[in-house]
């Protein structure tokens, strides 16, 4: 039965009065007429269900003989990570271009694709011996072949039961050898093909299916090319934009590169901090400008300059600020913020001192922190002046750059800390003992003594490794106090050194009993065999040979090790 949608055409010879019969007539097109609104709004509703719920509705009853591919268990993630790519609907590019031509060449296809598969439809970005390979998800081979990680090889597709009816097939392009890799991320999720079509049934063999995986490899990875080439592009795009604006002001511009140079140029980062809070204070026009350090609760005027005596009077240099912790400066510094007032003596946190010295606008920039201290530039205005747009951002970027070169500073001040100390012990390491030792000899006289730890092999054996750690540690810890200020240092295994500054005779003192001391804290801690073997040498004893002074305290070392273990094989 065929149903016909439509409003119906009044006869030309009904009277103006609708008869009983047109009457019940008109009554059934419009019950049909709604119960069809109703069909199509629940169908709708089943579609968008569908959707939602990662399934769809199997197409069999409008082609007989294809199916539509099932959607991805990860379809939301696996949309998310093609739209990351932001392939969809771009031009042609070179790159891609040139890789299905060589496919094509390489594998002799007439057509080659690069496909992508998005919500509802499969769309090319490469074709070879197509115009466009757009075309609804429904009929997409491409969709099954994304349901896997392996290639999906179709050598006779009208025989295949999902696709024998499909349009692609009996029709345009007349799809019979299809063969297609999908695009793996590399968090694995299928967002396209690289597919290769014939028009006419024949083997495709493993040789080409290894070709066929590679060159979908390629396309990835000219995929994530463009993606971090975009991402760069977009990183230039506002870094220009930034300088751009900095630029408009010459004088800001000038002083922002000043206090860029002057970390670059490897200057202490404090005095480097002073340096550009002063730079800072003369680009903005202000009265008076002050740096001040915030260590734990107490926060002190460390610099300061003045164009005017009653703010020299009201906070002279060297002030301790405890009353500031509250105010605006102490506030800025726990936040990390910038703060900008206009009216000084209206803000709720106004400082009484500040105001009576005249004060009528402020700024709070935080410069960030090195070590333990936490630096806030204050800045005042004594006349009625507020901050403008281009002072703020001024300001703020010089805040950040500074806030960053403090960073870096801390950073690799971390990083120069951790290489030269022993993870397990906090000892220095090796790196640590060659440059202390190459500067002792330019320093003075001084003993080096080599220490090596008897016993800690048996106890990883017998006790466990966390066993001998702890050994180690503790030793470690023991040798640097009885050692100090003389630093101790752990150069691998059981090895340790220390180097012991102004001995110049074996007479002075016993450079040893440090070790002695040492050994009887561990024994009477929770180590009772603890031992360990030592050697020394003095500096004058090879002036000028500092491995020579090593292999000489190691030479000692070993020997009192050899009688040591004599005297156990005597007992």
């Amino acid at each position: 039965m065929t149903t016909c949608w439509g409003r119906a055409r009044p006869s030309s010879t009904s009277s103006s009065r609708p008869t009983s019969a047109s009457t019940e007539t008109v009554r059934a097109a419009a019950a049909t007429l709604q119960e069809g609104r109703a069909a199509v709004f629940g169908f709708r509703q089943r579609l968008k269900e569908c959707r939602l719920s990662g399934q769809r509705e199997r197409r069999s009853f409008t082609i007989r003989g294809m199916y539509p591919a099932p959607l991805p268990t990860t379809e939301y993630a696996r949309l998310m990570a093609l739209a990351r790519y932001g392939i969809l609907d771009s031009p042609p590019e070179e790159s891609f271009e040139r890789l299905t031509a060589l496919v094509a060449e390489v594998l002799d296809m007439p057509v080659v694709l690069i496909n992508f598969v998005d919500q509802f439809r499969q769309w090319g970005k490469s074709c070879v011996g197509m115009a466009s390979s757009e075309a609804p998800r429904e009929i997409s081979l491409c969709a099954w072949t994304i349901l896997g990680r392996e290639v999906m090889v179709i050598e006779q597709a009208s025989q295949d039961e999902r696709f024998a009816g499909n349009p692609m097939v009996v029709g345009e392009p007349h799809i019979h050898l299809y063969a297609g890799a999908p695009l793996l991320t590399p968090d694995g999720h299928a967002i396209g093909t690289l597919c290769v079509v014939d028009h006419r049934p024949h083997p495709f063999g493993e040789r080409e299916v290894r070709l066929l995986e590679t060159f979908a490899a390629l396309v990835m990875e000219a995929l994530e090319l463009r993606v971090r080439q975009l991402e760069l592009s977009r990183q230039v795009q506002a870094s220009a934009a930034q300088i751009e604006d900095l630029r408009r002001s010459a004088g800001h511009a000038q002083t922002l590169s000043a206090i860029t140079d002057l970390f670059d140029r490897d200057f202490d980062p404090v005095m480097a901090t002073q340096s550009s809070a002063e730079l800072l204070s003369q680009a903005v026009e202000v009265d008076w400008a002050g740096l001040l350090v915030r260590q734990g609760e107490t926060l002190r005027l460390v610099s300061a300059w003045d164009h005017s005596p009653q703010m020299q009077q009201a906070l002279p240099l060297g002030t301790d600020l405890d009353h500031h912790r509250h105010g605006l400066s102490g506030l800025s510094a726990r936040k990390q913020q910038a703060i900008f007032v206009d009216d000084y003596a209206g803000h709720p946190n106004a400082l009484a001192h500040f105001v009576k010295a005249g004060v009528k606008a402020a700024a709070m920039l935080p410069l960030g922190r090195y070590g333990e201290c936490e630096y806030v530039l204050v800045a005042v205005r004594l006349r009625a002046q507020p901050w403008l747009g281009s002072d703020r951002a001024l300001c703020e970027a010089a805040a950040r750059s500074v806030r960053g070169s403090l960073e870096r500073e801390m950073h690799l001040r971390a990083v120069e800390v951790a290489a030269d100390n022993d993870g397990l012990t906090g000892l220095g390491n090796r790196r640590a003992f060659d440059r202390a030792l190459a500067a002792a000899q330019a320093d003075g006289p001084y003993a080096a003594l080599m220490i090596d730890m008897d016993g800690l092999k048996a106890v990883n054996d017998q006790q466990g490794h966390d066993r001998g750690d702890a050994l180690l540690r503790s030793f470690a810890q023991a040798l640097s106090r009885h050692y100090a200020p003389a630093r101790a240092y752990r150069l691998g295994g059981d090895e340790f050194a220390v180097l012991w500054p102004a001995l110049t005779a074996w007479d002075d003192l016993d450079p040893l009993a440090p070790v002695r001391a040492a050994l009887s804290e561990l024994r009477a801690a929770d180590f009772p065999a603890a031992d360990a073997s030592a050697g020394v040498a003095y500096s004058s004893e090879r002036p000028g040979d500092a491995p020579g002074l090593v292999q000489l305290a190691d030479a000692r070392m070993y020997q009192q090790k050899r009688r040591r273990m004599a005297g156990f094989s005597g007992r």
